[in-house]
């Protein structure tokens, strides 16, 4: 592919510069191509014919990016495809990992679920049978057939054997599924804790977060939960909106507080217009006596509220 057609200036999408790249960057022809001879040397050239050359000698790919057409060196696209398609191939693989585990887990679980019934069903039979075998009279089967006697005693040893493998077996996947429980518990906790500090960053202090997980755990047994019920609370949802029904509560509470002490206080019973500028009042007192009479002795007064 020659310069010209890398030198386009129309607008390719991913799939068109991915070709792009691929035709540009061959190493087989490269490869193939004889080691140039070292230049000989030339005289400096001015800034613009040194543009031009670096223009010609790496050609610029149209591509859209917002909307917009921007020139890209053909370089640094092929950088970019290489980063972008070697986290795709690293994202692609973590996600492929976490499935296989998940589908291992899945399938262990399975498996030694069905391990225990099936040591379920032999620890059935196995106490099946030597049940059935100490109905045996061992004293006159003794007598009356002593071959016989040794061959169920040999089998009722060897029942019971096994019983007690299946017995040790079942212990092992019990302790087993337990140590399993207790891990995820303790993990699911981990999360809690961690969904918890994330809502809560004071709780981060350790006496700051004993003090209000005391007062809630003292709010929730006023309210009527029973110890165990809160005791056995590890939801970060339930923690978070019992705290927030505790923080309502106490504020209802003291602003309830609040306006019984209001209430409370002796009122003050204050003669209308009392409160206001006393000149003031003096004034329409004696207009209104003046308004009533028509006297000059309550002009006189009026007079000399104004003065």
């Amino acid at each position: 592919m020659d310069n010209q057609e890398t030198g386009s200036t129309s607008a390719l999408d991913t799939n068109q510069a991915a070709e792009l790249l691929a035709g540009v960057i061959d190493p087989e022809r490269i490869a193939a191509e004889p080691e140039a001879a070292p230049p000989e040397p030339v005289a400096a050239e001015a800034p613009q014919e040194a543009q031009a050359q670096a223009s010609e000698a790496e050609p610029t790919v149209t591509v859209r990016i917002d909307g917009k057409d921007v020139e890209v060196p053909l370089s640094e696209l092929r950088n970019g495809y290489q980063r972008q398609a070697d986290y795709t191939r690293k994202t692609m693989e973590a996600s492929d990992t976490r499935k296989a585990a998940e589908a291992q887990i899945a399938q262990a679980l399975q498996e030694r679920q069905a391990y225990a019934q099936n040591l379920q069903r032999m620890q059935v039979q196995l106490e099946s049978t030597l049940q059935q075998q100490q109905q045996i009279n061992w004293e006159e089967l003794l007598q009356s057939d002593p071959v016989e006697y040794l061959r169920q005693q040999h089998q009722a040893q060897a029942r019971q054997a096994q019983l007690n493998q299946v017995y040790a077996e079942q212990q092992k996947v019990a302790s087993l599924q337990q140590a399993e429980q207790a891990h995820i518990r303790q993990s699911y906790l981990a999360q809690q804790q961690d969904e918890l500090l994330a809502k809560l960053p004071d709780w981060r202090d350790e006496a700051k977060a004993k003090a209000e997980k005391t007062a809630l755990r003292d709010y929730l047994l006023e309210s009527g939960y029973d110890r165990q019920t809160v005791d056995t609370i590890t939801d970060a949802k339930a923690v978070l909106l019992a705290r927030k029904a505790m923080l309502y509560d106490q504020m209802v509470g003291k602003a309830s507080a609040a306006a019984k002490k209001v209430s409370a206080l002796p009122q003050r019973v204050e003669r209308p217009g009392q409160g206001e500028n006393p000149g003031l009042d003096r004034r329409s007192s004696a207009y209104q006596r003046l308004s009533k009479s028509g006297r000059a002795e309550d002009a006189a007064a009026l007079f000399a509220t104004i003065l």
